[in-house]
């Protein structure tokens, strides 16, 4: 019978969520310290009560063996006489840091450097035996913004990587914001030396900068291009947010697992567009900001705990020289994640919505015709390895579509209703879960490595992977507010 191995450990809260650190009198790593491990992540190192597979190939050194990342996060340029790094080939798992871990799609030697590219992994591909536990929450204080610059993948409108690197990793120390941190009055982004920002948005694609820590997660987003303007906010806030989970991996496969993440307290959003040309647009982005207390290891092993954002807008304009503002926020309250045993899972999700503030009481603007403005916000919460695009381990994440629509306002008094600014309005609010253990790249991103990855003649990368697969979407709010006037009610 194979031994069980248990080891108890504490555990951090995320810029949001959580991170984990080792007990024993071991603390997190802060910023300030080793500023190569701020950066790539920390090395992992052999433990009696945790055993890898076969094909992982621990490079010595670890972050200090790392001499830039690019490509959006897919190619690590290591130093080829790091221990080991001899080893790594296709198919292999290679596990530098906590950050830079996943299956090797190639390696070669690139002037001085050994250039690896990777690929998604599974934590039961690295992992084969070993049990983590989590006890209490820790400091937010010390919570850290990591984030790739000018990403190929961040715009799905790209096609190909460029041809020269992309900038390397940057990090920064998140401020620690308290009170009215996410208002929509007062978001701002994590900071490092300099602002921490997607860099600049090309033509037609959407900007979008991360916002972090103590009092909920979100993203800050503007587009512009053809006499079309879009602008706003969106966020999950919590409130003293903590977590605890349980990983049991016993011959390549989870037995148990439980991820319970408290101070879920609501959505707030705001947004304005405004078009000159009635143009319609689809921007989408992935937002390449993770939020994490960088660790110690546990058993040697460096789990991470990350946060993920993409934002999609479409909008409808019937017509030009049209303007939408709306904002408005929602509680739900509770706890969210998932218990996991016997091949079964059990999810747990806030719920409860309250009306804080109407957005359909809200809306504003000139409209001639019938238009409106969808935004999708998903936001994602990782325990386990990788950082930015691959991240593997335990998951649960949710998805706000905020709909609002702004009615003529000719039909209330032709050209005195559009001066006054009169009409139909209507806002919809769905959120929706998603949970389970193994890891999932957005779609979007998903799409833009997988043309990548043809230059290696390596096989696609699905979006999703899971032992085992992840379970159905849950739908927690379906809802729609229309104006109260009887004559927008049909």
């Amino acid at each position: 019978m194979r031994r069980t191995r248990r080891v108890v450990a504490a555990t951090t809260v995320l810029p949001v969520l959580l991170g984990l650190t080792a007990c024993f009198g071991t603390k997190p790593t802060t910023p300030g310290g080793d500023g190569d491990d701020l950066r790539y992540g920390a090395a992992p190192a052999p433990h009696p009560d945790v055993t890898l597979h076969r094909d992982v190939v621990i490079v010595s050194g670890g972050s200090r063996a790392v001499r830039s990342v690019t490509d959006g996060g897919l190619t690590w340029r290591l130093d080829p006489d790091a221990g080991n790094a001899d080893l790594l080939a296709p198919g292999k798992v290679m596990f530098v840091t906590g950050r830079g871990v996943g299956r090797v799609i190639d390696a070669r030697r690139d002037g001085r450097d050994l250039a690896v590219t990777i690929g998604p992994v599974g934590i039961t591909d690295v992992i084969q035996d070993g049990e983590f536990t989590s006890e209490q929450p820790i400091s937010l204080a010390d919570a850290a913004a990591y984030q790739f610059d000018d990403t190929f993948w961040v715009h799905p409108s790209s096609e190909a990587p460029r041809s020269e690197p992309a900038a390397t990793a940057t990090v920064g120390r998140a401020p620690n914001v308290t009170g009215n941190a996410l208002t929509l009055a007062g978001t701002r982004p994590v900071t490092a030396t300099a602002p921490l920002t997607t860099g600049a948005a090309r033509p037609n694609e959407l900007e979008a900068e991360g916002l972090c820590c103590a009092d909920g997660v979100g993203a800050r987003f503007s587009y512009r291009d053809s006499g079309l303007y879009l602008s706003g906010s969106i966020a999950f806030v919590m409130e003293q947010p903590s977590a605890k989970f349980h990983l049991v991996i016993d011959g390549s496969t989870v037995t148990v697992a439980e991820l319970r993440i408290h101070g879920a307290a609501g959505v707030r959003v705001q947004v304005e567009a405004t078009t000159t040309t009635g143009q319609n647009v689809h921007p989408v982005a992935f937002v390449p900001v993770t939020f994490s207390v960088p660790l110690e290891s546990i058993l040697g092993i460096p789990l991470s705990a990350t946060v993920r954002q993409s934002i999609g807008i479409r909008t409808g304009f019937s017509a030009g020289h049209t303007t939408i503002r709306a904002s408005g926020e929602y509680s739900l309250g509770g706890t969210m994640g998932f218990g996991y045993a016997d091949g079964r899972f059990g999810p747990r999700w806030p719920g409860g919505l309250q009306v804080k503030r109407s957005l359909v009481d809200s809306v504003e603007g000139t409209s001639v015709g019938a238009n409106s403005l969808l935004i999708d916000y998903d936001v994602k919460f990782f325990v386990g390895l990788g950082a930015v695009v691959f991240s593997a381990g335990l998951y649960a994440g949710l998805t706000t579509t905020v709909g609002i629509t702004r009615g003529s306002s000719i039909g209330f008094g032709g050209l005195q209703g559009l001066a006054n600014r009169e009409g139909c309005n209507r806002a919809d609010l769905t959120v929706n879960a998603r949970y389970g253990i193994g890891y999932t790249i957005p779609a979007l991103v998903a799409k833009v490595i997988n043309f990548f990855l043809r230059v290696f003649n390596a096989k696609p990368i699905a979006a999703e992977g899971g032992i085992p697969d992840p379970p159905p979407v849950v739908n927690l709010v379906n809802k729609h507010w229309v104006t109260n006037r009887p004559v927008c009610q049909h």
